[in-house]
């Protein structure tokens, strides 16, 4: 009588597997899996285990909070990507078309972003609300330290600047509709570029860079429906083309349009030119709809 394997039997099971495969289609040698071995090991006496998690996280995480949203393709729904560390609870409710709490002297170009929250049936959403934060123009999240980031070693003093600056939360219109006027965000290091470091060392052989393509998180949340967790990236930014924590979903890469016209931004209430653009956030329903069955 055989007995039930243990979650760590199948797993390990797995992923031998799958290392098997590697190793037989790349026909990696001896030599090379040691060397791998060896990476490991100095990692961990540099004490770097923790920050080398950055290699697979999004991919653990995607698997587990992530799951409602898996398989994007299927519905049209808009694709999940990972909190992080960065997101504050409690942002200034405000209603839509908003502007983010900032400083009077805000660096950065103004850069406005807005779409409609819709289901995946495609009917808008009245009422759904956009819990929104980004990074300022000088690489510093508002109200965090270095230690609000996990291990890793991210340079963010914000001393000086307010808690809530580039965080709110938007209501949408009746008509699902959202708008709110921002900057654009600066770039996120990984914090892992030191000179002798085992995960810097990794970094540039696989010439992928240790920060972050330009991005903008929010958490999408409407009665009966799935909350969304996301990000929009930019397109044309070179740090897209990869990153350490893994590949960046071309849905949620959008494009930018400029308007210089000096009529058009100071009627906007701006004395330079700004950037528009367009995001479209799609939710899930709590309970997938019921597929009609053929007639007999």
């Amino acid at each position: 009588m055989s007995r039930s394997e243990t979650r760590l039997q199948v797993v390990f099971g797995d992923l031998r597997h799958a290392i098997d495969d590697v190793i037989l289609k790349h026909q990696v040698t001896i030599e090379e899996l040691f060397a791998a071995i060896g990476w490991l090991q100095r990692v961990a006496d540099a004490g770097e285990l923790r920050p080398a998690g950055i290699l697979f996280v999004k991919s653990v995480l995607k698997a587990t909070e992530g799951a409602a949203y898996a398989h994007p393709e299927k519905d049209g729904a808009s694709y999940w990507e990972m909190e992080g560390p960065a997101h504050i609870p409690g942002a200034p409710l405000l209603e839509s078309p908003a502007v983010l709490p900032m400083r009077p002297d805000e660096p950065g170009e103004p850069l406005i972003v807005s779409g409609t929250v819709r289901s995946t049936s495609g009917e808008p959403l009245p009422g759904a609300v956009l819990d929104v934060w980004q990074i300022d123009a000088n690489c510093v999240y508002s109200g965090l330290t270095t230690e609000a980031f996990g291990g890793l070693d991210i340079p963010n003093d914000s001393t000086g600047i307010p808690e809530y600056n580039l965080r709110a939360r938007i209501i949408a219109d009746s008509d699902g509709h959202y708008e709110f006027r921002s900057i654009m965000p600066g770039t996120e290091t990984l914090g892992i570029d030191k000179d002798g470091s085992p995960l810097a060392t990794l970094t540039r052989a696989l010439e992928l860079p240790g920060m972050r393509p330009l991005h903008i998180h929010a958490i999408v949340a409407a009665a009966g429906f799935l909350p969304l967790t996301t990000q929009i990236y930019f397109d044309g930014d070179p740090l897209l083309s990869g990153t350490i924590e893994g590949p960046t979903p071309q849905s949620a890469v959008k494009r930018t349009e400029l308007h210089d016209d000096p009529a058009d931004y100071r009627a906007r209430g701006l004395s330079v030119p700004y950037r528009t653009l367009t995001y479209d956030y799609v939710l899930r329903p709590v309970t997938p709809p019921v597929q009609a069955r053929p007639a007999a």
